[in-house]
């Protein structure tokens, strides 16, 4: 009776696996240019979208001053419907200064103090020089201790 039960919930979550719909795409475009340059756009029946373009920028070879070749800069956004009924949209910059998000949902850092853009400015306009280190320390010197080795005595309790 138990196996009859065990095999009946596994046909039944087999089957409900199976008849999983995903959302239909509605809308799709996608170019891919020869130079590098690219942009897409998708829009799925369940509020899902995305667009985004982007380009090579830098050297077009890879040279022995720039090892690294020519690197991709994309502008995008994407938005969603969330659970709370809201729709999401985060826009985005991906580039050589790293991926900066922006959306009205996101946390936005906190301001930086005064005294702290005060400190960074005076850093920024010094030139500070790096100094060799000079040291005190001579490898010929020998150190006597004087301190007598201590011994103990165990305690019994």
């Amino acid at each position: 009776m138990n196996s009859l039960v065990f095999v009946a919930v596994c046909v039944l979550a087999t089957v409900s696996a199976q008849q999983q719909r995903y959302p239909q795409i509605l809308k799709l475009s996608n170019d891919v240019g020869a130079d590098g340059q690219f942009q897409y756009a998708y829009q799925t029946e369940d509020g899902i979208s995305a667009e985004a373009r982007g380009s090579l920028v830098g050297g077009s070879a890879r040279s022995s001053q720039d090892s690294d070749g020519p690197a991709t800069a994309v502008t995008g956004q994407y938005s969603y419907t969330g659970p709370d009924g809201q729709v999401y949209t985060v826009s985005y910059v991906a580039d050589e200064n790293g991926y900066r998000a922006s959306g009205a949902h996101l946390p936005q850092p906190h301001p930086i103090p005064e005294a702290i853009q005060k400190s960074l400015q005076v850093t920024s306009q010094s030139s500070f020089q790096a100094q060799p280190q000079t040291s005190n320390f001579q490898r010929s010197q020998t150190f006597t201790s004087f301190q007598q080795p201590q011994s103990f005595q165990a305690r019994r309790f």
